[in-house]
């Protein structure tokens, strides 16, 4: 084989792998922070975290989901940890997947079955094929129990797609999910290792 062929061959290779790459998108964003959270008073306090919901559309999606974000979640902030994993707590306490706001009784009931002051819920709100790219949409909410009120509200959400050469694939779920989770984790209001 001549060198020329080989460098042919070698660029086809290269062009193969360049053509072959994922671009995948970070649009998460923070929607909604009260002004004492600038302070950053949970680097302090244990955080936990309710199992991750969803509707109907998403049910397929939510294992793989749940056991994602709760991964990085724990990689990322050791210090919020799944609601079964606390002392005390009830881990047969859980949401209804319908059930996006807490109500005074869930307080009440938290406040007595643990020492945790802070609450995250996260709702799995879209997993979809859009314009050939795979989209995942996380909603993530931080409650302070005793005071039964939302400190933070924020959405993890990513697009993307490979390139094929022509026409694009949809990004897998997984890949999806994990940059929407990292990008749900960054925006939380705690102080991060």
């Amino acid at each position: 084989m001549s060198r020329q062929s080989k460098t042919m061959r070698l660029c086809l290779l290269l062009l193969f792998f360049v053509a072959a790459c994922s671009s995948m998108s970070d649009l998460s964003h923070e929607t909604y922070k009260k002004g004492f959270l600038k302070i950053d008073p949970l680097g302090k306090e244990e955080t936990a975290v309710l199992q991750m919901t969803g509707d109907n559309s998403v049910d397929l999606y939510l294992p793989k989901a749940r056991e994602m974000f709760n991964m990085l979640l724990q990689e990322t902030l050791p210090r919020v940890r799944p609601l079964s994993f606390v002392p005390g707590a009830d881990p047969s306490f859980a949401l209804p997947s319908t059930k996006k706001v807490l109500e005074e009784s869930d307080f009440v009931h938290l406040k007595k079955a643990t020492s945790i002051r802070f609450l995250l819920q996260t709702n799995l709100q879209q997993v979809e094929v859009v314009e050939g790219a795979t989209q995942v949409r996380i909603e993530g909410r931080l409650w302070d129990i005793e005071q039964g009120d939302i400190l933070w509200e924020g959405v993890g959400e990513s697009r993307g797609h490979l390139f094929l050469f022509f026409p694009t694939a949809p990004a897998s779920f997984e890949k999806a999910m994990e940059v929407a989770s990292r990008g749900l984790i960054r925006k939380l209001p705690m102080r991060q290792k």
